[in-house]
């Protein structure tokens, strides 16, 4: 992915999305509380952030779930005011050229979607209607790097954490694709790619540490969510949370418990730029 394009801080900051690319120069976040701060002091995770503000879906407040839907571009379409991404179109001619079937892609992409899910207070649902979704996933009318990612804000919503209103995820028609490792580290396998810019989607940036799926590198050396991924999802969102039945119910309450799940994801594997 060395030929992936990225945003200086000074330009993301001026720019009116908030904009990601895969394994592109980080932007940093401010500490939003204690835990946080120490865990981006060491490295761990980065968080997004524009114009002074971190970013997320759902509730601007740090820990909080979200409810999300996206979607898959069904025709041309172009946001003027995005800084990646901006001219898109559907994902036909990049799934033919690397022969990947159309119903193998998609389940690629709810697996990563649930690597997310399954580690975060986050629920993901595919809609039908590209407008409606709050992410948008199609291939690039303007062929550049690999993948990239952008993501606008409520500017209407001044604050140290702003909502986040649209995320669009792009990738490189002309660049071959693949589902799986294989050690070739110039095809970039789908899930992985797709997990990683979901991360920015979400509102994470590239953490300085290379061991994360959110890191700026592609390598292929490891297909789950890493400590740091987690942590900084859970940050944003807070512990994913799951009904737990009770086999043996005490004889005088009832048998559902909230627990928080274990950590663990179905992710890919870890993109790489040399």
């Amino acid at each position: 992915m060395g030929d992936m394009r990225g945003l200086s801080r000074s330009q993301a900051l001026a720019a009116t999305t908030v904009v990601a690319a895969i394994f592109a120069p980080a932007i940093f976040a401010p500490a939003i509380f204690a835990p946080i701060a120490a865990a981006e002091e060491a490295g761990i995770f980065r968080i997004i952030e524009l114009k002074g503000s971190s970013v997320k879906w759902g509730s601007p407040k740090m820990g909080t779930g979200a409810a999300i839907t996206y979607a898959f571009a069904t025709e041309p379409v172009v946001f003027s005011e995005a800084r990646n991404c901006r001219a898109m179109e559907p994902m036909d001619a990049l799934l033919a050229s690397s022969g990947v079937g159309q119903a193998l892609y998609e389940a690629e992409t709810a697996r990563a979607f649930d690597a997310w899910s399954a580690v975060a207070d986050i629920e993901f649902r595919r809609v039908s209607d590209p407008d409606a979704a709050d992410i948008l996933i199609g291939a690039q009318a303007r062929p550049v790097g690999r993948a990239f990612s952008n993501v606008a804000y409520a500017r209407s919503a001044p604050g140290a954490v702003r909502p986040l209103e649209k995320s669009l995820i792009c990738l490189n028609p002309q660049q071959p694709w693949k589902v799986g490792f294989d050690g070739n580290l110039e095809v970039y396998d789908l899930r992985y790619t797709l997990k990683h810019e979901i991360g920015h989607a979400i509102g994470l940036d590239h953490p300085d540490t290379t061991s994360q799926v959110m890191s700026y590198r592609y390598e292929e050396r490891f297909t789950t969510l890493q400590a740091g991924d987690i942590s900084g999802a859970v940050a944003l969102y807070g512990n994913k949370q799951k009904l737990m039945v009770e086999t043996q119910p005490p004889q005088t309450t009832g048998g559902i418990a909230l627990s928080p799940a274990p950590e663990e994801s179905r992710s890919p594997p870890t993109l790489a730029l040399p």
